[in-house]
């Protein structure tokens, strides 16, 4: 699989879970998988995830005929025809931990992210690895709090 389908997929999980977690259910994100862990109080656990070719879609793990799969399974597909729609579920920005960041300066006033930190040592320590590999390119530290 390319990693930027992963990517689109991680997105489209993770916009599944926003819309889960509006009705009252528990997501958790497995790690290193397309897979996230859904409960409700009182209720059945499951596991969603992409299930690759030749399947390619969605899928809700143990594939069983209890009702409350059957309302997952729903919930589920609303929330990827919204997507397909453009309709997005309004999410709070994400707080990020690390505010330090190396850009790197280039022509037209325009800028890349090198790489970001929790503290300004660790930037600083970064700044002169990249001197010393790259020269001739323009670095600079910067705060770069979250609004």
């Amino acid at each position: 699989m390319k990693h930027s389908d992963w990517l689109r997929l991680h997105n489209e999980g993770e916009t599944i879970c926003a819309t889960l977690r509006q009705k009252g259910y528990h997501c958790q994100k497995q790690a290193r998988r397309l897979s996230w862990w859904v409960s409700q109080e009182g209720s059945h656990s499951y596991v969603l995830t992409y299930l690759t070719t030749p399947v390619s879609e969605w899928s809700i793990m143990p594939n069983d005929a209890h009702p409350a799969r059957e309302k997952l399974i729903s919930i589920v597909q609303s929330a990827l025809d919204n997507q397909e729609e453009g309709v997005t579920t309004e999410q709070p920005p994400e707080y990020d931990p690390r505010p330090w960041a190396i850009v790197r300066l280039l022509p037209d006033a325009r800028r890349y992210t090198v790489a970001k930190f929790f503290n300004r040592q660790d930037a600083h320590d970064h700044l002169r690895m990249l001197h010393r590999f790259m020269p001739a390119a323009e670095f600079e530290i910067v705060f770069d709090a979250v609004d």
